[in-house]
C-alpha cells in the first residue's frame, strides 16, 4: 500500500485512519471526523469528541506559541479507572480471595497536575502511589493521605529516605520500604526501633526470568535491584531471630519495564509466586503480592513482540495474571494474597502529545528548472542529459550506473579545475532529477526493482522542518530508537502526496524522526501532505506522557514548550474546554539554570552598545531600540516563532 499512496484515487478519512495505523495504537481514543482533523473520544464513541485543531485554534486565540503539549486529562482518568475495573472485573469473576491495590510509580511523570489527577480518578479504588527516591517520597507523603492506599517506598535508600518512610508510618499511613539490597534490612530495622515504629518491610526478589522488550537489564540475574535467593533467605533469617516476623508485609519483583511478549510474563508470574508461597509457608504474613511495572503500551499498534509494540492487552494481561496467582495459590495451600501493580506507562502514555507546526521542508533535487534551463558547454552535461532523456522502464539499472559514473567524473573534473561551478551545478540538479524519475518508475513497475536503487525512497525523501526538539519532547526516540505515533492533525481527507521524515531545529544530526510506526514493521519514511504557501500544516506526536516530561534536556537550549490541560465539557459547543495553561520556560529560564543571569547579559550588551554610540556608530535612538530588542528576547519563548 505505501508506494501507492500518492497516486490513490478514492483516498478518504478511512484511508488515513488505515495508514496512519490510528485506530490500532490509539485504543479507541483517537479518530478522524468528516473535516478530516484528528479527533480525541477519551470516553469512546458514545463520549464527547474533540476535534484538535479546535484546541489548536483555542491555543492560537490565547496567544501561545507553539510547539504545544497538549494533555487530554480524560484520557488519564479513563485509563486510571480501566485498569482498576479491568482488576476488580477479574477478581469478582474468579472469586480470587484478595483485593487489588494499584500504585502509581512517579517516575513515570512526576508532573504535580498528572499525580493529582490520577489520584482523584483512582481514589475509589484507593490507588496509591510509588516512590524512588527522596524527592519523590516527599511529594508522595503529601500528597498520598488516602490512609487505605499504599504508599510503596523503591530504590537504594539512605538514612534520610528511611527516616522520611518511618515519618509515613508515624501518619498510620501504609507505607512500605522495600528491600532492594540486603544491608537496607538492618539499618531499617535500627531506625524504626529508635523513632518507636512497627515498620513496613517489602523484599524485592532478583528473579531469574529475564523481561523482553528495551529494558530487559532491569530483569534477570544481573539486575541492579532485588535480593537473589541466598540474600532472601538471609533477610528472612534476620527477621525470625528479631522477632519482626509480621512486618514482612510484601513480596516484590519486577520483570522489566515495557514487556512486549506475554510469555515472559507468565514465566515470571510464575516464578514469582511460587516465591511468594515459599514464604508463607516459613510463616512469614505477607498481605501484598507486587508485581511491579512492565504492563506495555502498544505505540506501534502493531500487537508483536517489537520494542515499541506489545502481543498482549490489559484485559488478557490481568487475567492471566490473577489466575496463574491463585491457581499457585491453591497449589501451594497459601491464602491468596492482595495484588500490587505499578504500571505507570499503561496509565500515562495516552494523554499526552505535542502539537508541532512545519514551518518549511528540504526537498532534494526538486525544482532545478533554472540550472537546467541553461545550455550546456561540457561534455559530461550533455552525457548526463542523454542519460536523464533516456531513461525509462527498460534500462533504469543501466542508466544508474551511468549516472553515478558520471556525477563521480564531473567531481574528479571540478577537483582538477577542469569544470566550472555552474557546469558542475547541473550534473548534480540532472543526476538528482534521474534518481526522482526511477523511483517514479520503480514505482509504477510491477516486477521488483533491484536493490541498488532500493535506497533512493529515503535518500529522496522530503525534510519537514518541524518547530520542535526531539531532545526536549521525545528523547526516547533518539536515546533508544522508541517509536511514537505521528500524524497530520487536518487534511487526513486529502491524499498526502509527499514522502517524508521529520527533522527538528536543534543544531544536531541526530535532531530527527526518520523511523514510522506501521501496523506490519516500522518504516523509514511517512506520507505527508503538500505543504500550502500561507497556511499552516501541523502534525501531532503523540503517546508521550509517560517518561518523555521529565527525561527532556535542554539541547541548544530549547527548554519546556507550552503546555495546556483539556478537559470535556459536554456543554460547550465544541465538548471542551482549557482548563490550565502552563507557560513553557522563557530563554531567561533557561539561561538561569546555566548561571548565565539575564540583568548581567544585558548590561554587557548595553556596555557594547553605548560605546558604538559614543563613537557615533550607532544613534541614540537606535541603541534604545537595540537594547529593548535584546531584553525582549530574553524574555521571549526558546523556539521559533512565527507570526
Amino acid at each position: 500500500m505505501d508506494k501507492e499512496i500518492a497516486k490513490q484515487k478514492d483516498w478518504s478519512t478511512l484511508s488515513a485512519i488505515d495508514y496512519y495505523n490510528i485506530h490500532n495504537w490509539g485504543s479507541g481514543y483517537f479518530t478522524v471526523n468528516e473535516k478530516g482533523n484528528l479527533t480525541v473520544q477519551p470516553y469512546g464513541e458514545t463520549g464527547p469528541r474533540i476535534d484538535i485543531m479546535d484546541v489548536v485554534d483555542e491555543i492560537r486565540d490565547k496567544k501561545l506559541s507553539f510547539p504545544c503539549v497538549v494533555r487530554f486529562q480524560d484520557i488519564l482518568r479513563s485509563r486510571v479507572e480501566l485498569l482498576i475495573r479491568t482488576f476488580e472485573k477479574h477478581i469478582k469473576e474468579m472469586n480470587y480471595g484478595g483485593a487489588y491495590f494499584g500504585v502509581y510509580p512517579i517516575k513515570v511523570n512526576q508532573m504535580r497536575e498528572v499525580v493529582e489527577e490520577i489520584l482523584d480518578a483512582g481514589a475509589f479504588g484507593h490507588l496509591g502511589l510509588e516512590a524512588g527516591s527522596k524527592g519523590e517520597l516527599l511529594s508522595v507523603l503529601a500528597y498520598n493521605t488516602d490512609l487505605e492506599a499504599l504508599t510503596i517506598c523503591n530504590g537504594f535508600k539512605d538514612e534520610e529516605y528511611v527516616r522520611l518512610a518511618l515519618l509515613g508510618r508515624k501518619l498510620d499511613r501504609k507505607v512500605i520500604v522495600v528491600i532492594e539490597k540486603l544491608s537496607e534490612l538492618p539499618e531499617l530495622l535500627r531506625l524504626a526501633e529508635e523513632m518507636k515504629v512497627e515498620p513496613h518491610i517489602g523484599l524485592r526478589a532478583r528473579l531469574s526470568t529475564k523481561g523482553a522488550g528495551k529494558w530487559t537489564s532491569s530483569s534477570g540475574d544481573s539486575a541492579k535491584f532485588g535480593l537473589t535467593v541466598p540474600e532472601i533467605i538471609q533477610a528472612t533469617d534476620l527477621l525470625k531471630s528479631l522477632g519482626k516476623m509480621e512486618c514482612l508485609k510484601l513480596f516484590h519483583f519486577h520483570a522489566g519495564s515495557q514487556l512486549t511478549d506475554m510469555r515472559v510474563i507468565k514465566e515470571a508470574m510464575n516464578e514469582g509466586a511460587r516465591m511468594y508461597a515459599k514464604l508463607c509457608k516459613m510463616g512469614f504474613p505477607v498481605e501484598y503480592f507486587d508485581v511491579g511495572g512492565g504492563l506495555g503500551v502498544d505505540y506501534e499498534g502493531a500487537n508483536s513482540t517489537s520494542q515499541s509494540s506489545m502481543n498482549y492487552t490489559m484485559d488478557e494481561y490481568i487475567a492471566d495474571l490473577i489466575y496463574n496467582l491463585q491457581q499457585i495459590c491453591k497449589d501451594e495451600e497459601v491464602p491468596e494474597p492482595h495484588i500490587v501493580s505499578e504500571s505507570g506507562r499503561a496509565v500515562t502514555a495516552h494523554h499526552s502529545c505535542i502539537i508541532i507546526p512545519v514551518f518549511g521542508s528540504i526537498q532534494l533535487g526538486h525544482d532545478y528548472a533554472d540550472i537546467l534551463g541553461k545550455s550546456d558547454h561540457s561534455q559530461i552535461v550533455t552525457e548526463m542529459r542523454k542519460i536523464f532523456q533516456n531513461l525509462s522502464d527498460a534500462n533504469i539499472q543501466e542508466s544508474y550506473h551511468d549516472a553515478n559514473a558520471k556525477k563521480e567524473d564531473a567531481l574528479a573534473a571540478f577537483r582538477l579545475g577542469i569544470l566550472d561551478l555552474e557546469e558542475r551545478a547541473k550534473v548534480e540538479a540532472l543526476y538528482w532529477q534521474i534518481c526522482r524519475k526511477i523511483l517514479e518508475l520503480r514505482g509504477s513497475r510491477k516486477k521488483k526493482a533491484a536493490k541498488e536503487t532500493s535506497h533512493l525512497k529515503e535518500l529522496l525523501a522530503d525534510q519537514y522542518l518541524a518547530n520542535f526538539s526531539v531532545f526536549q519532547s521525545a528523547p526516547d526516540h533518539w536515546a533508544f530508537g522508541q517509536l511514537f505515533p505521528l500524524v497530520p492533525l487536518h487534511r487526513l481527507n486529502e491524499n498526502p502526496s509527499r514522502r517524508g521524515t521529520l527533522v527538528d531545529i536543534t543544531c544536531d544530526s541526530d535532531g530527527k524522526i526518520a523511523k514510522f510506526i506501521d501496523a506490519v514493521a516500522p518504516k523509514n519514511t511517512l506520507w505527508l501532505h503538500d505543504l500550502k504557501p500561507g497556511e499552516p500544516y501541523y502534525i501531532g506526536l503523540f503517546m508521550l506522557g509517560a517518561y518523555q516530561d521529565i527525561m527532556g534536556d535542554m539541547h541548544n537550549l530549547f527548554g519546556r514548550v507550552n503546555e495546556v490541560h483539556v478537559f470535556c465539557d459536554d456543554e460547550d459547543p465544541e465538548d471542551f474546554y482549557l482548563e490550565e495553561v502552563i507557560p513553557g520556560d522563557s530563554i531567561s529560564d533557561v539561561l538561569v539554570r546555566l548561571q548565565y543571569f539575564p540583568s548581567e547579559l544585558a548590561k554587557s550588551v548595553k556596555r557594547a552598545i553605548d560605546e558604538k554610540i559614543k563613537t557615533g556608530a550607532i544613534k541614540p535612538k537606535e541603541g534604545v531600540t537595540l537594547t529593548d530588542f535584546y531584553e525582549q528576547i530574553l524574555k521571549s519563548y526558546t523556539y521559533l516563532v512565527h507570526r
